[in-house]
């Protein structure tokens, strides 16, 4: 802007020069040459005017992307490999492992998982930022693709797995090289909250999960009011058919499968968010598919209260 007044201010100096001429004004003989006078008080000093102001704030830069786009900004996928056989695409819910390098929008890179191993994550469940969420899935084992995760869709909590990653940034842009995908199963899932892999799971341990899936993901409730401990009880009591305080896996399996059997037949069109099939399975308190806000807002009194729907099957059946 300043350049431009500048070159304006030297244009209409210019002019002022040739109309004075023009106009007959006098002129002085330097070195035998003649050089014309503007006739103006060539004392007057010369004013540099400016248009700066103060700079836009990076809140104020992605109000104008978003209006330039007419509404959000979304994720930009560019797949820079695909392998000729793909296996397994990533869904929701499936187990996925893969690097990334991550730069900010001016190239400048900010963290790679080359040399300190890769991420696991399951689709779907919170455990990552929303952008990559939706990005990785479609991927294939031994895909790269570079993906451009707008503001609003890199917010996450900081954590052992994502702390290096700016919260503050326009873009983030992702180079992801996909190395697994492992496709979600009811047996798979148990044995992702099993993590003494001892075929069981205790009230202890959904604890040390709920802990862990905190720690190194930044995945809590949705609900502060909810405490860890609450729902540890809460979720061993829904899954325990037995009642010895613990949950095996075919105790565990046959629970899951009575509710999907239940969301199936209800098919709900209520708002919120689809189910979780971790810890906060025990969220969907009438079994639809769908933790509706109230359903999540009233969490807490809830789980204080213990399980309405509880495991129908008898000792002799397990």
């Amino acid at each position: 802007m300043t350049t431009n007044l500048l070159i304006f201010l030297a244009l209409f100096t210019s002019s002022q020069v040739f109309c004075g001429l023009n106009n007959g004004a006098s002129s002085k003989d330097v070195g035998g040459r003649k050089r014309p006078s503007s006739g103006l008080d060539e004392n007057i000093p010369v004013i540099e005017i400016r248009g700066e102001g103060a700079p836009m704030s990076s809140a104020q830069i992605r109000h104008l992307e978003e209006m330039d786009n007419g509404g959000p900004l979304d994720i930009k996928i560019e797949k820079t490999f695909v392998p000729a056989k793909c296996p397994n695409q990533a869904h929701r819910l499936d187990y996925v492992t893969f690097h990334y390098k991550v730069f900010t929008e001016d190239n400048k890179k900010v963290f790679q998982t080359y040399g300190t191993g890769p991420v696991t994550i399951q689709l779907g469940t919170g455990m990552i930022m929303p952008g990559l969420d939706k990005g990785l899935k479609g991927m294939c084992p031994e895909e790269l693709r570079k993906i451009r995760v707008p503001y609003r869709l890199s917010r996450k909590s900081k954590s052992k797995v994502w702390k290096n990653i700016p919260n503050d940034e326009n873009w983030l842009i992702f180079n992801i090289e996909m190395i697994e995908v492992k496709p979600f199963s009811l047996e798979s899932q148990f044995k992702f909250l099993d993590l003494n892999e001892d075929g069981k799971l205790t009230k202890q341990e959904v604890e040390d999960f709920q802990k862990k899936m905190k720690k190194e993901f930044g995945k809590t409730w949705k609900n502060e009011d909810i405490d860890n401990v609450s729902a540890a009880s809460y979720y061993i009591k829904y899954f325990d058919s037995n009642g010895d305080g613990n949950v095996t896996e075919i105790e565990w399996l046959k629970v899951m499968e009575r509710d999907q059997k239940m969301m199936d037949e209800k098919k709900s069109k209520e708002k919120g968010r689809k189910r979780d099939p971790g810890i906060q399975w025990i969220l969907d308190f009438d079994n639809d598919g769908i933790v509706t806000y109230k359903e999540n807002d009233e969490a807490d009194e809830k789980f204080e209260a213990g399980p309405t729907v509880l495991p129908t099957e008898s000792k002799d059946e397990l």
